[in-house]
């Protein structure tokens, strides 16, 4: 069993290496929790507000099936098959000196919740959910949906149900493969040599304490694990960013929640243009 170290433990990396802060990014924790909340609330899985004139989206994309008919090769069509509201991210909802990007005052995440063999925002996985991104600059227009769609086939674990946030303000920290090498080999070294020291041992602090923060997250960095770290690029050449992590098996409701065998999503935005096509990356 996983123990996670104590707050002490990271204190006392960073006063080690001071040098880390230059490397740490401003984040938020979501902190999903079942609760009831109404259109009007930020939320996971919850209600969305929505303009009359603008059809609920689709997905247009074949879907994985197992034992589907042997024309078909086990992809799917099921149109129409409407998308699932994930995050509903109202900027007035966030924490001073945190804003959604190009100044929005509304983010909605909407996914088709079943697997699809290759994604199309997808940077080099396959079988996870397909992405839709709602970016709101006017909430004028803005109404709660009598009867929201639901899709009427979905993956099991991949089901969400209504959660409140209790956002959290942290400093997320990259992957240790990004660090100067020279900073990872000394923080490496002291996390095995401490106890020595007199410390309690820390194990490792900064992979599990500080980098890389799981949990659905706004901002920060992406985890990287399945792969060596690359570069998600936009097509106008930008490098993008990580926008919003959706992660498995989120305490407090959500422990069923699970992405392929336990993994995460990152939704990758260009920081000069939001609206440009995001990628999505599992690690």
């Amino acid at each position: 069993m996983h123990v996670t170290a104590p707050s002490t433990h990271r204190d006392r990396l960073l006063a080690a290496f001071p040098e880390l802060h230059e490397h740490g990014t401003p984040a938020l924790l979501l902190h999903p929790h079942l609760a009831s909340p109404g259109p009007q609330d930020s939320s996971v899985g919850g209600p969305f507000l929505w303009p009359a004139d603008e059809p609920w989206p689709t997905c247009p994309h074949g879907h994985y099936v197992f034992g589907a008919p042997p024309e078909d090769g086990d992809v799917f069509y099921d149109e129409p098959l409407f998308l699932q509201g994930v995050v509903q991210l109202f900027a007035r909802d966030l924490p001073p000196g945190h804003t959604l990007p190009g100044g929005a005052e509304l983010l909605q995440v909407l996914w088709c919740p079943n697997d699809h063999p290759r994604p199309p925002d997808a940077d080099g996985h396959e079988l996870t959910p397909w992405f839709t991104l709602r970016w709101r600059h006017d909430l004028t227009g803005l109404a709660p949906v009598s009867d929201q769609p639901r899709p009427h086939t979905s993956v099991k674990s991949y089901g969400l149900p209504p959660c409140a946030l209790a956002i959290e303000e942290i400093t997320d920290y990259p992957s240790e493969a990004l660090l100067p090498e020279a900073l990872a080999e000394r923080v490496d070294e002291w996390e095995s040599t401490a106890p020595e020291s007199g410390h309690v041992d820390p194990g490792t602090v900064y992979v599990d304490e500080l980098a890389h923060r799981r949990g659905m997250k706004f901002g920060g960095h992406q985890p990287w694990g399945l792969t060596d770290p690359f570069p998600v690029e936009c097509e106008c050449g930008a490098i993008m960013q990580l926008l919003l992590q959706i992660d498995s098996m989120e305490p407090g409701g959500l422990e069923g929640f699970v992405i392929s065998r336990g993994y995460s999503l990152g939704i990758h935005c260009c920081p000069d243009f939001p609206d440009h096509p995001h990628h999505t990356v599992m690690q």
